[in-house]
């Protein structure tokens, strides 16, 4: 069955209707159900300089998942944030193309001038990315996973909304995975990153916990800091 073509006029009227309604959908989601103003924050990639060695970019890899955890929780309003190549352009918040930050020494007058509609802005160093035997502690001990990830991220917040920009929040977030030994070294023909092989490994797995705790310390600061 061959169905007519809608009238040019037509397709604009829906076209701008669905513009509309996702700027609409945009703008509701910098907004509680109360009506309240979410928090404002651009969240920049995470510096690394832990040099370690992977076929794709771990600053890339954890940046993306502390990411989506913020968007999912939706308790606070990315303006500014780093996107994935191929990642949906209408996005809620502004893109921009993925640029690691070379260093952590920031030049905190010229915060404002780049996020101008934020209100604070979140800065991450990736401090450890450590995979090591583990050190038996006893006979049972050899019968669990025989090495170990450590992981430790830097935390670093900016208020943006007085004149000055300022350091709010200085931490470090840690946490260890063990791992069995046959799985401290990824195959990387069979698994690649962004592919749900690597999200169910024991190494991807490690970094979507730690990249949820990570989110949860800036989500939980940043909550409390709106209300000061």
């Amino acid at each position: 069955m061959k169905y007519p073509l809608i009238p040019l006029a037509l397709a604009s009227l829906l076209t701008l209707t669905s513009c509309s309604s996702r700027s609409g959908d945009q703008q509701a989601i910098r907004f509680y159900e109360d009506g309240r103003a979410k928090v404002m924050v651009a969240l920049t990639p995470i510096y690394d300089p832990q040099n370690v060695k992977l076929p794709w970019s771990l600053s890339e890899d954890l940046t993306d998942l502390i990411k989506s955890r913020l968007i999912s929780k939706s308790k606070v309003f990315i303006t500014h944030a780093p996107a994935r190549a191929g990642e949906d352009p209408d996005a809620p918040m502004i893109v921009e193309h993925y640029d690691e930050n070379t260093s952590l020494n920031i030049h905190y007058e010229n915060l404002k001038v780049k996020f101008p509609n934020s209100e604070f802005a979140v800065f991450l160093e990736l401090a450890k990315h450590n995979i090591h035997p583990k050190q038996e502690e006893g006979f049972f001990d050899k019968l669990t996973p025989s090495h170990a990830l450590d992981l430790a991220m830097r935390v670093r917040i900016y208020d943006l909304r007085s004149e000055i920009p300022k350091v709010v929040l200085q931490e470090i977030v840690e946490q260890r995975h063990l791992l069995p030994k046959q799985f401290a070294k990824l195959d990387y023909d069979g698994v690649i990153w962004g592919k749900k092989t690597y999200s169910i490994s024991p190494i991807g797995f490690a970094h979507a916990q730690f990249a949820k705790e990570v989110a949860q310390h800036i989500e939980s600061y940043l909550i409390l800091a709106k209300t000061q």
